[in-house]
């Protein structure tokens, strides 16, 4: 089934209860007051996130790099109005913990965020809001394609990092390099910049 975008200009409270009641609303997000309903995530979206979760938790706890956590809101503490973006993957360095609140990040950036781009989503619309809030580096992974894409911040705005000459691209933050593998299939490998023995193919 085709999908398309669709502009609401308004939306009823009882419309809002039910996608609540059915858990429809837990990708939601609040762009400076104006409320993005977000479909619920493809089970290939899904699949990437929880392989990228199992190969950083071992990691990030040998480490002590610092914390992941999935599908939690990131705010912007300085807008008038209500506003934050939920990344499927939000980092926050060893030392920084204090930022990580009940109901998600306030009071300062992330370190790093990981996007899964789906056709059609929002996730490019989604990197000026990070970079204003200071976020260090943001990676973008092609749900289909696997490509992975890490934009690094240089003063107030993001600049893509380029690959080295055997196709790795680093993200410093995290301490790892991503690459994309076409053959058999696209795939994803990540791997640990301290060890060679430590990475997996997604």
């Amino acid at each position: 089934m085709a999908r398309m975008r669709a502009v609401l200009l308004e939306v009823r409270e009882d419309e809002l209860a039910h996608r609540r009641r059915r858990g429809l609303d837990r990708h939601d997000e609040m762009w400076e007051g104006v409320l993005h309903l977000a479909p619920a995530p493809s089970d290939e979206h899904q699949r990437v996130v929880d392989e990228l979760i199992a190969f950083f938790l071992p990691l990030l706890r040998r480490s002590q790099r610092g914390i992941l956590r999935s599908g939690i809101n990131v705010f912007n503490d300085k807008s008038k109005a209500e506003d934050y973006r939920i990344p499927d993957l939000t980092f926050v360095a060893a030392g920084r913990e204090a930022i990580l609140r009940e109901e998600g990040v306030r009071g300062g950036a992330p370190d790093a965020v990981i996007e899964i781009r789906s056709p059609g989503d929002e996730t490019y619309e989604k990197l000026p809001f990070f970079a204003a809030l200071g976020v260090h580096e943001a990676i973008v992974i092609g749900r289909d394609s696997k490509a992975p894409e890490v934009y690094r911040l240089a003063g107030s705005q993001y600049l893509a990092v380029a690959a080295d000459r055997d196709g790795w691209i680093a993200a410093e933050t995290l301490g790892v390099r991503f690459r994309p593998e076409a053959e058999p299939g696209p795939r994803l490998i990540v791997a640990a910049d301290a060890s060679a023995d430590t990475r997996a193919e997604i």
